[in-house]
């Protein structure tokens, strides 16, 4: 007597044989009165309790081009093992179709069509209107999209305190200024350099970034205060993760080297001793090194090279300045080869 087990592995078997033959047989151009008749063995299929004959099915129908509305959209609606592969990359819905549909799909589904290379901008702004966080952070990393003002204004609409969010799409290179402006005040510090870097912001709002008012609160509590007092202030910002290059720039541009040297020992994890002396100029490459292991970004960096150009140029007697011009010629050299 056969074993009940292998009876119904066996009907599994043939209904994804048969599952695997209906789809490869629409995918074909075939004439309408026989395709009919084998959609409607599909539609049964799409309804089989066994998930690996509607994943078998809706694999081999991903291709089709030609597919009867109700069983594009029943796939669409299935598992995600099923109806992912088949949503990444499916054309039997027309642009106008797939958006209108997007309401009505899980968030498994939406998070997949948000992955297409090819999504277009109605169903990427569906996308950003109807998604949760999952999709509508595949949506914003898709690189391989444009993302339109309309679809980028709606992030920010429905997620503008999300930071992370936010820092996923301030890492885009295509988004409108107006979105640039929206965001950069609701990002990482890191985000902001990244933004300030893409977008070549204008001064007016990369001195907003920087939150002028904060600046002066901390210029006042810095400008009078020792070089350990310095570093305990620039030790707690960081810490509270408030610390960042426009900050440190901004403050040593007013007179305070001992902040800038303070913030580069910690980020680049250096005794301020060594800062000094990078600072000096005299190893140019040193200087870029520097750089690389502060995290100071390609803009950024020009910046710290003029200031230290500036300490060092105080601290030194015109005497020996020829010298030190020299070593501060090199070290922008090697700084623009490390851009």
């Amino acid at each position: 007597m056969m074993n009940p087990v292998s009876l119904v592995d066996a009907v599994k078997l043939e209904k994804m044989v048969l599952a695997k033959r209906v789809g490869r047989f629409l995918v074909a151009d075939q004439a309408e009165e026989e395709r009919s008749a084998v959609e409607n063995v599909a539609r049964v299929l799409a309804q089989d309790v066994c998930n690996q004959v509607r994943e078998v099915l809706a694999f081999e129908l991903r291709n089709c081009r030609t597919l009867a509305r109700d069983l594009a959209e029943k796939i669409a609606r299935d598992i995600e093992s099923v109806s992912g592969p088949f949503l990444l990359e499916t054309r039997a819905f027309t642009n106008e179709e797939m958006a209108h549909l997007v309401p009505t799909l899980k968030e498994h589904a939406i998070k997949s069509l948000a992955q297409r290379p090819d999504l277009p901008e109605k169903v990427a702004h569906a996308v950003a209107s109807y998604g949760m966080e999952p999709s509508v952070t595949s949506l914003v990393r898709n690189d391989r999209i444009g993302l339109s003002e309309r679809a980028a204004g709606k992030v920010v609409e429905r997620f503008g305190g999300n930071r992370r969010l936010m820092d996923h799409l301030s890492a885009r290179a295509d988004l409108p200024l107006s979105i640039v402006e929206r965001i950069i005040s609701t990002v990482s510090d890191h985000a902001r350099e990244t933004l300030i870097e893409h977008y070549t912001l204008s001064a007016d709002l990369a001195d907003r970034v920087t939150n002028h008012g904060r600046v002066e609160v901390l210029w006042n509590k810095i400008r009078e205060s020792n070089p350990a007092q310095v570093h305990a202030f620039v030790t707690d910002l960081r810490t509270s993760r408030r610390l960042n290059h426009l900050l440190v720039v901004e403050l040593a541009e007013r007179g305070s080297a001992a902040f800038m040297e303070s913030a580069l020992a910690l980020e680049a994890g250096l005794p301020i001793g060594r800062i000094r002396e990078i600072l000096t100029l005299s190893d140019p490459a040193a200087f870029v090194r520097l750089m690389q292991m502060a995290n100071v970004s390609k803009t950024m960096a020009p910046k710290y090279l003029r200031l230290a150009k500036k300490y060092h140029a105080e601290t030194k007697k015109i005497a020996d300045g020829d010298d030190d011009m020299d070593s501060a010629s090199d070290a922008e050299t090697e700084t623009k080869k490390a851009g």
